[in-house]
């Protein structure tokens, strides 16, 4: 077999694709997989490394938005650029990388679906009678990752501190459910439950005859997801996926003055850039703060402040020069 022969698809998936999979989590290969087949492998399939050019990857690129948005063209991008980049290092291929230097569709800004720190209480004053409850506490409480939340076991929680260890991921995938490391080496932390949670689980686990398994017991991930939005529906509390739950307990800490390096090691990011582009954007209230500050710095709060002495009264009309 000689490497430089292989084609795109041949590389993917008889060589990339099943190494991965030894290493990396199932729904992530299954992820790339998807990307790769809907994607890369209809215009790269019957192609050789040697026979792409940069220029024809940065049209291939150019030409993703108006098909996938620019967040698919973006992934697409990469995974054939792993793929390239995979079969150079594996095989020692002396060939110029065609994906380097590539420019990107811009990405718009993300927006992301949070509650307010009221609206959170409603919903999980609401959530009470709920088969999942637990389930939501836990995420509202400590702001995790769905999958870390799921994988949860009773016996894990520390009645008396309220510590609660963040160590592993439970995440369906193409072979099934199954437990994983979480998902960078920051993810493994230790969370801390407040009181209100606390004493809320200890009275649910108690009342369910105190169990030794996971807090969502013999369910799946989905059915999880579909019972506690179900109870949101039927209820009508606010609406809110576990993902943007996580999403707003890292709002919430930010604008209640958590420093960053605290919310991102709580959240179990593996660079504070993430934590600062996602929960520490500038609002309207932080910006009038920074205002004031500065105005105080340059000389005071109001407008007699900084033109006392002057006199503001604009010239006449007839004073001004008149236009060219």
């Amino acid at each position: 077999m000689n490497p430089m022969d292989l084609t795109i698809g041949e590389i993917a998936l008889e060589h990339y694709l099943p190494e991965k999979r030894k290493r990396k989590r199932t729904h992530t290969v299954d992820g790339y997989e998807s990307s790769i087949r809907l994607h890369v492998l209809p215009r790269w399939e019957g192609a050789a490394i040697p026979e792409i050019t940069k220029s024809d990857v940065q049209d291939w690129v150019d030409s993703l938005p108006e098909k996938c948005g620019p967040g698919g063209a973006k992934k697409a991008y990469k995974c054939l650029r792993q793929i390239i980049r995979w079969a150079i290092d594996e095989w020692g291929l002396f060939v110029a990388d065609p994906t380097r230097g590539i420019e990107l569709p811009r990405m718009p800004k993300c927006n992301i679906e949070t509650l307010t720190h009221r609206r959170l209480k409603r919903l999980i004053r609401g959530m009470v009678g709920c088969e999942c409850e637990e389930t939501l506490i836990i995420s509202a409480a400590l702001g995790v990752r769905p999958g870390e939340s799921y994988a949860v076991d009773w016996p894990n929680i520390n009645w008396r501190t309220g510590h609660v260890p963040i160590n592993k991921t439970l995440q369906p995938g193409s072979e099934g459910l199954r437990l994983w490391p979480t998902k960078t080496a920051k993810g493994d932390r230790d969370g801390y439950l407040p009181a209100w949670a606390l004493d809320r689980l200890h009275q649910l686990w108690v009342e369910k005859g105190r169990p030794r398994g996971r807090i969502i017991g013999n369910l799946t991930p989905s059915q999880v997801r579909y019972r506690i939005q179900k109870w949101i529906r039927k209820l009508r509390l606010p609406r809110i996926s576990m993902k943007n739950l996580r999403h707003t307990w890292g709002t919430i800490a930010a604008q209640a003055g958590v420093k960053i390096e605290e919310v991102a090691a709580m959240m179990g990011h593996s660079n504070i850039q993430t934590t600062y582009n996602y929960y520490y954007a500038h609002d309207a209230a932080r910006s009038k703060r920074a205002q004031r500050k500065v105005a105080r710095r340059i000389l005071g709060k109001t407008s007699d402040d900084m033109y006392k002495g002057i006199v503001l009264t604009p010239p006449s009309l007839e004073a001004m020069p008149a236009a060219a």
